[in-house]
């Protein structure tokens, strides 16, 4: 493969809000890909992931609002690296579907998402 046609979307060590990534230690890994699609003005609604997790924006632009108080908006072409146990809530509030693949670096029989 040509090194060029390579191209390092998120080089990191810390989410989207400066905590190092640390990777779950008990239980059996599980990584988990998933495409999401979310209409204009659709929302996550308010969750936590316990276990690291990062989307990657194909089409449209996701703004998420952590429970802290911080607000950031992730547009088609880039990456986002979860926050780990802060509450968060993701809301489109663009005018075309943002459509999303998500990986999930997490644990078997274990929710990579818990509702609050």
């Amino acid at each position: 493969m040509n090194p060029e046609a390579v191209q390092p979307l998120l080089p990191t060590t810390v989410n989207s809000i400066g905590q190092p990534i640390a990777y779950p230690r008990d239980g059996t890994p599980e990584v988990t890909a998933l495409l999401v699609e979310m209409a204009p003005g659709e929302e996550t609604g308010w969750h936590r992931h316990p276990v690291p997790l990062l989307g990657y924006i194909l089409t449209g632009e996701l703004t998420v609002y952590q429970a802290t108080g911080e607000k950031r908006v992730v547009r088609a072409g880039e990456v986002s690296l979860e926050s780990v146990d802060v509450i968060h809530n993701g809301v489109n509030e663009g005018a075309v579907p943002c459509k999303m693949i998500v990986f999930v670096a997490g644990l078997k029989d274990v929710p990579f998402t818990v509702e609050v």
